[in-house]
């Protein structure tokens, strides 16, 4: 696929040396094969450590794609909910869509330093760069 066809989340990159991914020993397997090709939700926590925000995912990748190549981007934004700050996680990767039964997990470890004021909420996406699917998970902020 040229870099010409793929669309890239909106917002900065994260350096890779505050990303931490690691394939996990688990998998989840469904029944009845869907058509969908829209990428599973993540599964997230948050916590403060110190001034950082730690962010943890659980994503879930149709078994067929081996070795993710996965990136992540950064957006802050204003709820139009609450008004405040809210920070969009788009945990990207690039490959063909497939509808699958089979998902391997990997966890996504994500160290964030430079917060915005009065951040409110996250909103995590797993993103697939082919062409435009995604699907969120909105996480609470507290502790700090």
């Amino acid at each position: 696929m040229s870099k010409e066809e793929r669309i890239l989340p909106p917002g900065k990159p994260i350096s890779k040396e505050n990303v931490t991914v690691e394939k996990l020993d688990a998998s989840i397997n469904f029944s009845y094969n869907s058509a969908s090709v829209i990428p599973l939700s993540p599964i997230v926590q948050t916590s403060y450590k110190g001034k950082v925000l730690q962010v943890s995912a659980i994503v879930f990748i149709p078994s067929l794609i081996e070795e993710p190549n996965f990136s992540i981007v950064s957006k802050k934004r204003i709820s139009l909910y609450s008004g405040k700050n809210q920070l969009n996680l788009y945990i990207a990767y690039c490959y063909e869509e497939v509808s699958s039964q089979n998902f391997d997990a990997y966890r996504v470890d994500i160290i964030i330093k430079k917060l915005p004021r009065n951040l409110d909420k996250i909103q995590t996406f797993l993103w697939n760069e082919d062409p435009v699917t995604s699907r969120g998970t909105v996480t609470e902020v507290e502790g700090r």
